[in-house]
Order: C-alpha cells, then sequence, then structure tokens
C-alpha cells in the first residue's frame, strides 16, 4: 500500500480477533519507532510488549478500580458526570486488554531549547517550566509512535495510540514495577497501544476541512 493510501485509510482500532502477533512483526513495528526524530537525539522512548494475561488483568483491575473510586467522587457531584466517565473508561481504556498484544509505552521529558541557559542564567522557575509546554520529547515521541502505526497497517493491524490512562500512571507505573520489574528515575507511562487484526468494520469521526486549518501567508 502506497504512504499517501495508508495515511488516508489510517482508523483507530478497539476491537481485534484473536490472532496472535509473531514476535519477528513486534520487532519491525517498534524498529519503526527506534528511527524516529527525537530532541537532540535523546531517543526518550522505552516499550514493553505484553502478551501475559495474568498481567493484563490485573491492569485491568487497577484501572477499573480506581476509576469506580473517582466515578464516586464525581457522583456526589453530577451522577451524569460520572456515568459519562465510567462509559468512557470501558469503551476508550479497558478494550486495549482484549487486544492479543498491549505495548506499554514509555518516556521522560527531554530538555527544550535554551532550558539549560535559562537555568545556567538563574531564570525563574516558571519561565524554565514554561519552555516545557511545547514538550519536545513528547513531540519527538508523538511522531515515532506515528511510524509504529503506519507500519502496523502495512503488516495488516490496526491500534489506536492511548492516553486515557495516564491520569493513573503512578498506579500503572508502580504494577509494572511490581510485576515486570521495569522502573526508571523520571521516566513515565506516556501511551498505551493495543495491536491486533481488526475485528469488524472501521467508522472514524468526520474531520475539518483543510481550508478550516491551514492558511498562507505569501
Amino acid at each position: 500500500m502506497e504512504l499517501h493510501d495508508l495515511i488516508y485509510s489510517r482508523q483507530s482500532v478497539r476491537r481485534f480477533k484473536p490472532d496472535p502477533v509473531p514476535d519477528e512483526d513486534i520487532k519491525k513495528i517498534i524498529d519503526a519507532a527506534r528511527v524516529g526524530q527525537s530532541s537532540e537525539n535523546e531517543q526518550n522512548w522505552h516499550f514493553i510488549a505484553i502478551r501475559n494475561q495474568d498481567f493484563k488483568d490485573k491492569l485491568g483491575a487497577l484501572i477499573q478500580e480506581r476509576s469506580n473510586e473517582l466515578g464516586a467522587e464525581i457522583a456526589a457531584v453530577d451522577e451524569k458526570r460520572s456515568k459519562r466517565f465510567l462509559k468512557f473508561t470501558k469503551l476508550f481504556t479497558l478494550f486495549a486488554l482484549k487486544a492479543p498484544v498491549l505495548v506499554l509505552v514509555f518516556s521522560y521529558l527531554a530538555p527544550a531549547n535554551a532550558e539549560f541557559e535559562y537555568k545556567m542564567l538563574g531564570r525563574p522557575e516558571e519561565d524554565v517550566k514554561e519552555l516545557q509546554l511545547q514538550s519536545p520529547g513528547m513531540m519527538g515521541l508523538g511522531t515515532a509512535l506515528e511510524h509504529c502505526v503506519l507500519t502496523m497497517m502495512e503488516l495488516g493491524y490496526g491500534t489506536t495510540v492511548m492516553t486515557s490512562q495516564n491520569w493513573i500512571h503512578k498506579d500503572i507505573e508502580a504494577l509494572v514495577k511490581e510485576e515486570i520489574g521495569f522502573s526508571r528515575e523520571n521516566w513515565f507511562l506516556a501511551a498505551m497501544m493495543p495491536i491486533g487484526k481488526p475485528d469488524g468494520e472501521l467508522k472514524s469521526p468526520g474531520r475539518k476541512p483543510l481550508e478550516e486549518i491551514l492558511e498562507f501567508y505569501n
């Protein structure tokens, strides 16, 4: 498939067939991220490809438990909003645990341009933090993950890059440390990516017209 066709046929996949994903295919997918760009070549990414169902069950239980706790707090203020939140968790987070492979993506905040110089000059801490608003580390990670997405599609797999679970990233990081043994100072869970053969018809919401998002200044 041509690159143009891959890009324009990309859709978020949330239902997967149980077909296994071979190690070689996972390696091809992650290798595509490995060659992606990153701020000052930090290569601020680490991937854990999970097939272990026991771990996925524990992760699902953790997400559900924390969601129920927050949902109860929300319900005391707005019951309708609480139901919406819990529905969102089921539809847009827990589905990933049914995929044959779940990839956890870890990263850290790569230095922003002028960050070192600001600190050297003694600029106020709020000015240093403001440099991170553009988050160069996440910019690079985003392009690397898109390499993964396109490679998956080329191989016949589907996915969606997920951040819906990141509000409890510290809890998930603790689970990963306990069960898998992965933990690095200043690293955090940045995203999850399920991998599997798409199951069922794929639909995507509409996109804004090009004229609405592009302007020229010649």
